[in-house]
């Protein structure tokens, strides 16, 4: 499947990359504990980041009219620079960045747009969008909403302000959810393995409580209680390319 970022101007001001694993926060867990959760690092992954390349800072004073939000560079912008600059576009304290790329998907693929997953800002949230890149013929901007007045929020260089990542357009109204109760009756297999779980991680828990250091990584390994092993479902990965850029012309 093809994802196509078009520069809709020449100057390199933003930059997308693969999305990091890794997170400040987490880092800085006891023992860096936060990165045995596996579904949170694999959130953390997925598809790209939008980099910023316009050092900002903002703060908001609560009210509604977009002039209640005042945004500043903190360094010397070029005039190409300027353009890149967030603004205060719809008010009621959003912030809006202004893609440089014109992404383009295949047919019935849309990109979601959000924040950096697992990366909370103080005084700031990052508003989500899926965009039907499969037929849109422009840029679309990603918008963030101040959430504290009087709190001054900054966006460094190299700091992601967008994750993009590519999703099926029909794959939701494809499903057909249903509710059942987990009994020896309606799926037996699966009913074994949840108890044997469930009594092997009360077990845990009580012993969790002297000592927080050890973990049962069932998850982390691709397998269950009892030692089955997922290997063909399991992804401790993704494996996401980087964005190659167009060949340059013979100087």
């Amino acid at each position: 499947m093809k994802l196509i970022a078009y520069k809709t101007y020449e100057y390199n001001c933003q930059r997308i990359v693969p999305a990091a694993r890794t997170r400040d926060w987490m880092d800085k867990t006891p023992g860096a504990f936060a990165y045995h959760c596996l579904p949170l690092v694999m959130a953390n992954s997925i598809g790209w980041f939008v980099l910023n390349d316009i050092p900002c800072e903002m703060e908001w004073d609560g009210t509604e009219p977009s002039s209640g939000l005042k945004i500043w560079p903190t360094e010397d912008l070029t005039e190409i620079q300027k353009h890149f600059l967030p603004t205060s576009h719809f008010g009621s304290g959003v912030i809006t960045f202004h893609a440089e790329f014109l992404f383009w998907t295949e047919e019935k693929v849309s990109l979601i747009t959000k924040g950096p997953a697992n990366m909370p800002k103080h005084g700031i949230q990052s508003l989500e969008g899926v965009i039907e890149t499969d037929w849109l013929p422009y840029p679309f901007t990603m918008n963030w909403k101040m959430t504290a007045k009087d709190t001054r929020v900054r966006f460094e260089r190299g700091e992601p302000i967008a994750q993009i990542i590519p999703y099926p357009a029909d794959l939701i109204g494809a499903v057909e959810p249903e509710i059942q109760s987990l009994t020896m009756d309606t799926n037996p297999e699966l009913y074994l393995k949840y108890e044997d779980y469930r009594k092997k991680r009360v077990v845990f828990n009580e012993k969790f409580k002297y000592d927080g250091t050890k973990r049962q990584k069932y998850y982390v390994r691709g397998e269950d209680s009892m030692g089955n092993k997922y290997t063909e479902q399991h992804r401790t990965d993704w494996k996401t390319k980087p964005f190659a850029s167009e060949p340059q012309p013979p100087v």
